[in-house]
């Protein structure tokens, strides 16, 4: 005996309230409602993650970013364990670990040194978002004459085969020289006014052009270099930014923290070009 073919159920009430919505664009249907930024913060010269950059990682992570603040050779406890080459490898495994997490793009924050080494990273490897320099910091070429001593003694130490050898070089910190106790091909990687850690040629390299929010304090003494120090020599691109706030050299991730979450967030709402 043929049984009549039972009819269709029709939609859920649920499913078919969301059609609805989507239909007459009352529920938006955000192209990149998938995407996750992930973050990687860096910390300046002879500090720590927990320190003067823990605002901003605090301010990020609660905006749903995901966030890693690695320690980077130059923390007050590793004491530049690591040439700037190295560093930049250790910046590329942040920012794999966060890819692995889900993070569909990734952006770099940096704090003076930090901030440097962003800038390198992004001129020798492709693939960022977009650039967060914070108090951005140390510029070897700037300081040749001061550094030219030191300079030489790591080179002859290189030419002698001693380059792995530990000794005492002089370091700029906020405007004053110190002692720094490293190898002279780490010192080099550093210091050398033809190398990679020199901001305002490294910058230009940055292809293709990525955001770049260059944040200065009004009471640090770098700010008095201007945008022509470095920004204005990155490659062009609609949603950089130069801003200044009310801080001095330490003060400045913490007090812009929440307008560097608020630059991510608009670049990953509405990317360039779309």
């Amino acid at each position: 005996m043929l049984r009549a073919a039972s009819p269709r159920p029709g939609p859920r009430p649920g499913l078919a309230l969301l059609l609805a919505l989507l239909l007459y664009g009352l529920f938006p249907l955000c192209a990149n409602a998938a995407e996750l930024l992930g973050v990687v913060v860096l910390h300046d010269k002879s500090d720590d993650p927990d320190k003067r950059v823990a605002e901003t990682v605090r301010v990020l992570r609660n905006v749903g970013f995901l966030v890693d603040a690695p320690e980077m050779p130059w923390s007050r406890k590793r004491g530049f364990d690591a040439s700037f080459e190295q560093a930049l490898v250790e910046i590329g495994l942040s920012v794999g670990e966060l890819r692995a997490k889900g993070a569909t793009q990734v952006a770099i924050v940096g704090h003076g040194l930090g901030a440097n080494a962003a800038l390198g990273y992004a001129a020798t490897r492709p693939g960022l978002l977009a650039l967060v320099a914070l108090a951005a910091s140390h510029d070897p070429k700037r300081h040749r004459d001061v550094f030219m001593a030191d300079l030489r003694k790591a080179q002859e130490m290189m030419l002698s085969g001693r380059g792995s050898e530990r000794s005492a070089f002089m370091d700029m910190r906020h405007g004053k020289d110190y002692d720094l106790s490293t190898t002279a091909e780490i010192y080099l990687s550093y210091s050398d006014p033809e190398g990679l850690a020199v901001m305002p040629r490294t910058v230009e390299s940055i292809k293709p052009p990525v955001p770049l929010l260059w944040v200065v304090g009004t009471n640090d003494s770098l700010s008095r270099l201007g945008r022509s120090y470095v920004f204005t020599r990155a490659p062009e691109h609609p949603q950089s930014r130069y801003e200044e706030v009310l801080a001095d050299h330490a003060g400045v991730p913490a007090e812009a923290a929440r307008q560097v979450a608020v630059w991510l967030k608009g670049l990953m709402e509405k990317p360039a070009g779309r």
